[in-house]
């Protein structure tokens, strides 16, 4: 997995490329204040939650296009 960092208000980044070049995600946003469950690429809020998506996920139904909340 890759290296995570949490930054604070008034911290800064600084990133060089190599040679090679570089890639990054820069993630931002305000904290959501609500509980997590996380099981491998899925995050939802309750464990029942959890347990619903690995099930759509084996009945081919987890993912809803064109539907959006």
């Amino acid at each position: 997995m890759a290296p995570t960092v949490l930054l604070d208000s008034g911290d800064e980044v600084a990133v060089q490329a190599g040679d090679d070049g570089i890639r990054f995600l820069l993630v931002s946003g305000k904290p959501l204040e609500e509980p997590v469950a996380w099981y491998g690429p899925i995050v939802m809020n309750t464990q029942e939650q959890l347990r619903q998506a690995f099930a759509e996920l084996e009945k081919g139904t987890f993912l809803k296009e064109g539907k959006r909340s």
